[in-house]
C-alpha cells in the first residue's frame, strides 16, 4: 500500500537520494514488485525536479519561515542553531504532504519539466554501485542457470539465459532485480577474482548498437542481440572484460 506514513517518508527519501544503500536496495524490491508504489515514484521524481528547476535560490525570507513553522508545528530553534538540517527536513515533508494528497486523490500533479530522468548508462552503473556496497550483489544466490532465469519470471519483463562462465574463470553467483526507467528489470552477477560483473538486460531501443565508457572508475559496454540490450558493467580491466563478453556472447548463442 503506498498510502501510508511511513511508506511515502521513505519513498521521498530514496528520490531524494537520502537512503542508505540497504535501503535503497528494499525499496527497488518493493517498487519492482508494486506498480502503484513505481508510480508514485515517479510523480515524486517529477515533482522534485520541477521544483528544482522553479524554485528561486535565494533564501526564504524569515516572515515566511515562520509562518509556515508554525503550520507544520515544528519547534523554533535556539539561538544560533544551524537550520540546514530542519529545512531540508521541511522541504521533504512539504513534497511528502503533496504526494500524499496525490495518492489520496488519485489524481497527477501537474508542473513544468525541468529535469531529466537519468539515463540507462547512469541507471545500470548506480545499481552496480549499490549491489557492491549491499552485503550480497544479488537478490538469488546461485550459480545454475536453470534457477536464475526462471527466479526472473513474473518479477520483470525479461527473463535472459544466464550462461554460467565458471570453466573460463567467470562462474556465475547470482542475479537481482534493478530499475531502470522505472521498470523492474533483470541482472546478472558474475565475479572475476575479486571483481563483479553486472549484466543488466532491457528491451532493445534506438541508438548505436554497441558502445564503451568509463563512469566512476567502471567500464560500462552494451550491444544489442535482436530485440534486447545487454549492458555489462564492471571494474575489471578492459581486456579482461572484453574476454567476459566474447564468452557471454557465444554461450547465449549458442543457447539460442
Amino acid at each position: 500500500m503506498t498510502g501510508d506514513d511511513e511508506t511515502l517518508l521513505l519513498l521521498s527519501a530514496y528520490c531524494d537520494g537520502e537512503l542508505s544503500p540497504g535501503e535503497v536496495l528494499a525499496m527497488e524490491r518493493r517498487l519492482a514488485a508494486e506498480p502503484e508504489l513505481r508510480a508514485t515514484a515517479g510523480r515524486l521524481r517529477d515533482l522534485s525536479a520541477s521544483l528544482r528547476g522553479t524554485l528561486p535560490g535565494a533564501p526564504a525570507p524569515e516572515s515566511l519561515r515562520g509562518r509556515v513553522v508554525q503550520t507544520i508545528g515544528f519547534v523554533d530553534a535556539a539561538p544560533g542553531r544551524n537550520w540546514s538540517g530542519s529545512w531540508r527536513m521541511l522541504a521533504a515533508t512539504l513534497v511528502f504532504g503533496i504526494a500524499v494528497g496525490a495518492s489520496i486523490g488519485g489524481g497527477a500533479v501537474y508542473l513544468d519539466q525541468h529535469g531529466a530522468a537519468p539515463t540507462t548508462s547512469e541507471a545500470v552503473l548506480a545499481s552496480h554501485l549499490r549491489g557492491l556496497a549491499a552485503p550480497q550483489p544479488f537478490d538469488i544466490a546461485s550459480s545454475d542457470g536453470h534457477v536464475v532465469k526462471p527466479w526472473f519470471n513474473g518479477r520483470t519483463l525479461l527473463a535472459p539465459d544466464a550462461p554460467d562462465l565458471a570453466d573460463q574463470g567467470f562462474p556465475l553467483i547470482g542475479g537481482r532485480i534493478d530499475i531502470v526507467a522505472g521498470k523492474p528489470v533483470p541482472t546478472l552477477v558474475y565475479r572475476h577474482d575479486r571483481h563483479v560483473i553486472s549484466v543488466t538486460v532491457v528491451p532493445a531501443t534506438a541508438g548505436p548498437p554497441e558502445g564503451e565508457e568509463r563512469r566512476e572508475g567502471s567500464t560500462i559496454l552494451r550491444w544489442n542481440a535482436g530485440d534486447l540490450t545487454y549492458w555489462v558493467v564492471s571494474d575489471l580491466n578492459a581486456r579482461a572484460l572484453r574476454s567476459f563478453i566474447d564468452l557471454f556472447q557465444s554461450r547465449i548463442t549458442r543457447q539460442g
